[in-house]
């Protein structure tokens, strides 16, 4: 929040929309974190909100070495814009790159789930099997 600060403290016009539209990527970042099943989870929130927050970072640094020069605010025009497109982008990648990661994750739980599920299924059945043996010696 380095650029909004300046931004703020030089009393630049904009800098309040600055903290709007980035309030807005947050929250369709999120939203669209909790979309897949995979990604719900305390631990998978907490990962999702550090990454996203380190992706925020970055685009600050990068937002601030280049509308403040000498820390003084230089208006790069219209052309200045697509670099605010920089945060919605790595927003948007870290969403899919945490999802597979997450999904890839989910569906290898699920199958040792599964096969835990089987071999207790397994040892149940030959339980069951011996103490009918047992019981038919009696």
């Amino acid at each position: 929040m380095i650029t909004w600060l300046t931004m703020l403290i030089q009393k630049i016009e904009g800098s309040n929309l600055l903290l709007i539209i980035i309030g807005a990527m947050w929250i369709l970042y999120l939203g669209f974190f909790f979309v897949v099943k995979a990604n719900r989870g305390k631990q998978k929130l907490k990962t999702a909100l550090i990454a996203g927050a380190i992706a925020t970072l970055i685009c600050d640094i990068v937002w601030f070495f280049k509308f403040f020069d000498n820390f003084q605010y230089v208006n790069p025009g219209l052309g200045g814009m697509m670099w605010f497109m920089l945060l919605p982008v790595l927003l948007f990648f870290l969403v899919m790159i945490l999802s597979y990661i997450n999904a890839s994750r989910y569906e290898f739980d699920k199958k040792k789930r599964e096969k835990e599920a089987a071999k207790a299924k397994k040892k149940e059945k030959h339980r069951k099997k011996f103490e009918n043996q047992e019981n038919a010696e009696k």
